[in-house]
C-alpha cells in the first residue's frame, strides 16, 4: 500500500470483521474438513484426537451465529474506498474488526498468535 502512492496509485485495505456469506455456513465447511481429515493418515488423526472433526464442526457453528448478517458495513466501506475524492488508507467493517482485529494488528506477532 505504502510501496504504491509514489506511483500515483491509492490503496484501500478493507478489514471485514464476520459476515454470514457462503464461505462461513458451518455445513459445507464440516463436511469439507471431514473428507480432508478422512485423507489423513491414522497417526495425523491420532496426534490431533479423533474428536476434532466434531470440535470443528462445533466451532464453525458458533463463529457462524456470532457473524453479522448485515453485509452493509462492507459495501459501504468499498463504496467509499472507490468513490471518495480522499479515501482512507484501512477501513474496518464491522464491530468485530473495530474491536479485535484491528487492535490486533497493532500488537507484536508474537501476542497476536497468541490470541
Amino acid at each position: 500500500r505504502r510501496e504504491m502512492r509514489p506511483f500515483g496509485v491509492w490503496v484501500s485495505i478493507i478489514e471485514p470483521g464476520g459476515f454470514r456469506t457462503a464461505m462461513t455456513d458451518p455445513e459445507p465447511l464440516a463436511k469439507g474438513f471431514r473428507h480432508f481429515w478422512e485423507r489423513l493418515p491414522a497417526e495425523t488423526q491420532a496426534a490431533y484426537g479423533h474428536q476434532y472433526p466434531e470440535q470443528f464442526a462445533k466451532r464453525t457453528a458458533l463463529v457462524h451465529r456470532l457473524c453479522s448478517a448485515r453485509l452493509s458495513p462492507v459495501t459501504d466501506a468499498v463504496t467509499h474506498a472507490l468513490l471518495s475524492r480522499w479515501p482512507r488508507s484501512r477501513y474496518a467493517a464491522g464491530w468485530d474488526a473495530r474491536l479485535l482485529f484491528v487492535p490486533l494488528s497493532y500488537c507484536p506477532t508474537w501476542l497476536s498468535d497468541t490470541i
